[in-house]
C-alpha cells in the first residue's frame, strides 16, 4: 500500500468516527435547547423579556402577604404542587417532571422578578405542569398578592417582616 493510500484510509476512519460520535451524542445527550433540560435550570428564563419589567402594583404589607398566603393555600391551590411552605414538595407535584419550583430557594428568589413570577401564573409554562391560573382561578390583583407571599417564603429570611423592612 502506498503512503498516500494509508493516509487517506486513516483520515477516513478518523472523520467517520468523529461524525459517528457527534451523531450519537446528539441523540443521547440533551441540549440546552431541550425543554426538559431547561425546565430544571433556574438560570434559563421561562418568560419573555417583557415579563421582567412588570412591576407589582400592590404595595407590600403584612396584610397583603397574609392575603397572598390565604390565596396560595386556598383559591389558588398553589400548595397542591408547591407544598404548604412553597418548597416544591406538594403531593400533586410529586408526579410532575420537572418538579415544581421551590419558592424558598434563595437562588430562585434572586433570579426571578415579581413580573416573571406573575407572568408564569398568568400564562403557565410550556413543557411543565404549570398552567395558567389567571384569570381561571385568580384575578390579576390576587395574583400580585400571591407574588408578595412567594417573596416572603425566601428561606434566607427569618420572617416576612424582614421583607417589609426593605420597603
Amino acid at each position: 500500500m502506498s503512503p498516500s493510500r494509508i493516509f487517506i484510509t486513516v483520515l477516513s476512519i478518523i472523520v467517520g468516527l468523529g461524525v459517528s460520535i457527534h451523531f450519537l451524542t446528539s441523540l443521547v445527550a440533551p441540549t440546552s435547547q431541550d425543554p426538559a433540560v431547561s425546565a430544571y435550570d433556574l438560570t434559563l428564563p421561562r418568560t419573555p423579556s417583557d415579563a421582567k419589567r412588570l412591576q407589582n402594583p400592590i404595595p407590600v404589607s403584612s396584610e397583603v402577604i397574609a392575603m397572598g398566603k390565604a390565596l396560595y393555600g386556598g383559591k389558588g391551590n398553589c400548595f397542591v404542587c408547591h407544598g404548604q411552605e412553597g418548597r416544591g414538595d406538594g403531593e400533586g407535584g410529586s408526579m410532575l417532571n420537572p418538579p415544581p419550583r421551590d419558592f424558598s430557594d434563595p437562588t430562585f428568589q434572586h433570579l426571578r422578578t415579581d413580573g416573571e413570577i406573575f407572568w408564569t401564573m398568568k400564562y403557565g409554562i410550556p413543557a411543565t405542569g404549570m398552567f395558567s391560573y389567571i384569570p381561571r382561578h385568580l384575578s390579576e390583583e390576587e395574583g400580585w398578592r400571591v407574588v408578595h407571599y412567594i417573596r416572603a417564603l425566601n428561606r434566607n429570611r427569618q420572617s416576612s417582616e424582614l421583607l417589609l423592612e426593605k420597603q
